[in-house]
């Protein structure tokens, strides 16, 4: 991934990296509040030699640094902090005070800081020069001479006696910075992981990447009820969506839409009945005649979902129970007319791979308007390769979210097997919070998708006879 991939990721991400953020910096204001105050009190000790002779002093010095390194380690001496609790009458035993002191030299010095921590900062002051002056006697007691001659070594107490103003733990501003970078890397981190995991399709340009197929629309969902065909009022991104969904599919099929168009999804759910009652609506308001044909015999959903009355429908028309003509109905605007499924008949693929199948699809595509297909999914039944097999032109419906890419990729497969010419990608269910963008190259690259994918290699010079001899 280079830099643009890490920021495509962050933008459909951020409010998975907003919350990492927060969650952090949360944390680090709890932390705050909750530590407890810490007060730090230093004394510092001077450590020389007695040495009288200045032509050893250099010597002298070396062998002081090399003493204090020593000394460090010795401050918290069982025997010097039961003379500071002594001293200041604490309620506590040496270990537990060693666990509030400690002591550092200097490089190149030969000084030795204390340093305590305590809750009390006048308490935490009293304690380090204590411990400063028990460790002098300590040093003396060590250091003395078995004739009773001066110690080679003298430490003197020469800083402290300070308490301190401020708090030393906890440090606001550090917890709120190191909670706000832990909460942006898990945050950035965990969305490249997600996007990684996630197969799902959710935008054009995934459907462009992944499929390298173009998208002519994205609709937001349609409004509980569909009150009517077409919104003439309601919400402005839904019906713009629709509008540009059907001006994009127009272009990029040439600049005229085919006889019939069968419409396709990998999986059920995925909004193909909608995709046909707004493809059917919107091409019937520029006054073209449009029929849908509800060609889904397992599930069948677009009658009851438009309101139709039971018929014989399509099953009853290819098995010669009624006329066609006898088993349209209108519904909506006077230019749209509905073929319904039927009742569930017992092998729906043979019914659609029959010869009576492509003689009405060639029937209804004479009357000069658009045939909409419903089709049944094409990864559970072959009945869609059926069909793609006999209509002009498909489209790939992809929800967003929910589709895989491998499911449509290989639904992609599906339709080019059956020499289908695919016009591009519908995404539905698309938040409409984002709301769907113009896509003003969208004609190029359907032209491009048609050369270089292999729905469209199918469409090469005489693969649609070769498809009309296959239906």
């Amino acid at each position: 991934m280079d830099l643009h991939d890490y920021i495509d990721v962050i933008r459909q991400r951020w409010r998975f990296v907003v919350a990492c953020v927060l969650l952090g910096l949360a944390g680090a204001v709890a932390a705050t509040i909750l530590t407890p105050r810490t007060y730090t009190a230093t004394a510092q000790l001077f450590v020389a030699t007695r040495d009288p002779n200045s032509a050893a002093a250099y010597q002298g010095g070396l062998f002081t640094q090399e003493r204090v390194k020593s000394y460090t380690r010795i401050v918290t001496n069982p025997t010097v902090l039961a003379g500071v609790i002594t001293a200041l009458d604490l309620r506590t035993t040496p270990e537990e005070l060693a666990k509030k002191i400690s002591a550092q030299a200097p490089l190149d010095t030969t000084l030795v800081d204390i340093r305590v921590g305590d809750g009390s900062p006048t308490l935490a002051q009293d304690i380090a020069d204590e411990t400063a002056k028990q460790f002098t006697k300590y040093i003396t007691a060590v250091e003395g001479a078995p004739t009773g001659a001066p110690p080679l070594v003298k430490a003197s107490v020469v800083g402290g006696s300070e308490p301190p103003t401020s708090p030393t733990s906890p440090r606001p501003a550090l917890n709120i910075a190191i909670g706000v970078l832990a909460g942006l890397v898990v945050g950035v981190g965990g969305a490249v992981v997600r996007n990684s995991l996630d197969t799902a399709l959710r935008s054009g340009r995934d459907i462009r990447t992944h499929l390298g197929l173009g998208t002519v629309g994205a609709l937001p969902p349609p409004d509980p009820g569909r009150p009517d065909p077409w919104p003439s009022t309601g919400p402005a991104p839904r019906t713009e969506a629709l509008n540009q969904f059907r001006t994009q599919l127009r272009f990029g099929a040439g600049g005229s839409l085919p006889g019939s168009l069968l419409i396709a999804s990998a999986l059920p759910q995925e909004g193909r009945t909608s995709t046909a009652i707004d493809l059917a609506t919107g091409v019937a308001r520029t006054g073209r005649n449009v029929i849908i044909l509800e060609a889904d015999l397992r599930r069948p959903r677009l009658a009851e979902q438009l309101g139709l009355p039971d018929g014989p429908g399509l099953v009853g028309v290819l098995s010669g129970e009624c006329a066609l003509y006898d088993a349209l109905r209108d519904w909506g605007d006077a230019r749209i007319r509905v073929l319904p499924s039927g009742p569930v008949p017992g092998d729906p693929n043979t019914l659609l791979s029959s010869s009576e199948m492509k003689a009405l699809v060639r029937s209804l595509e004479s009357d000069g308007g658009l045939l909409v297909v419903d089709s049944p999914p094409l990864l559970p039944y072959a009945d869609a390769v059926a069909l793609a097999s006999v209509t002009e032109g498909a489209l790939l419906v992809v929800r967003s979210g929910r589709t895989r890419r491998d499911d449509a990729s290989h639904a992609l497969d599906t339709l080019a097997a059956a020499h289908a010419r695919v016009l591009g990608a519908v995404l539905t269910a698309v938040p409409a919070a984002r709301g769907p963008r113009p896509d003003p190259d969208q004609p190029r690259r359907g032209r491009r998708h048609e050369r270089s994918s292999p729905a469209g290699r199918a469409m090469a010079p005489g693969a649609a006879a070769h498809r009309d001899q296959a239906g």
